[in-house]
């Protein structure tokens, strides 16, 4: 039997949608996340054998501080399901994306973006937004 469809809420679209305009963001937030851990971490429990130990490679310690980061991963994350998503879209949908979500038009209303971006009615503009996210949804595991 084949499932059906799952519709998303207003409430999922209108979270999904903020999070696609903070992919600007994202490398600040990733950053901001490293420098909170580090500002935040307590002693290190494996002080006493520091001495013993060889210095590792300063890669190999940002790898494994970016790895131990909750937030640093999720952030990471979606900045590679928003790059997934908007790379799946039409090069017409992909340039309204870059332009309407995080470019000098990002204020528009759907209702404006189909008008001046897409040339279609503010209903058509508002079901090429639900793709958009629904595509945004499915890459991040929320819809099936």
């Amino acid at each position: 039997m084949a499932r059906k469809k799952q519709e998303l809420s207003r409430k999922t679209l209108a979270r999904l949608e903020e999070e696609m305009r903070m992919y600007p963001k994202i490398p600040r937030l990733k950053a901001e996340a490293l420098v909170t851990a580090e500002l935040n971490r307590d002693t290190d429990v494996n002080w006493w054998i520091q001495g013993s130990r060889k210095k590792s490679e300063p890669p190999l310690d940002e790898l494994m501080k970016k790895e131990g980061n909750k937030a640093y991963q999720y952030y990471d994350q979606l900045a590679k399901d928003i790059e997934r998503t908007v790379s799946g879209l039409s090069p017409d949908v992909q340039k309204v994306v870059r332009e309407c979500f995080w470019g000098m038009n990002s204020y528009y209303d759907w209702g404006t973006i189909g008008k001046i971006y897409l040339g279609v009615s503010i209903g058509q503009s508002y079901s090429v937004r639900y793709k958009i996210l629904e595509k945004f949804a499915m890459q991040r595991g929320i819809s099936f």
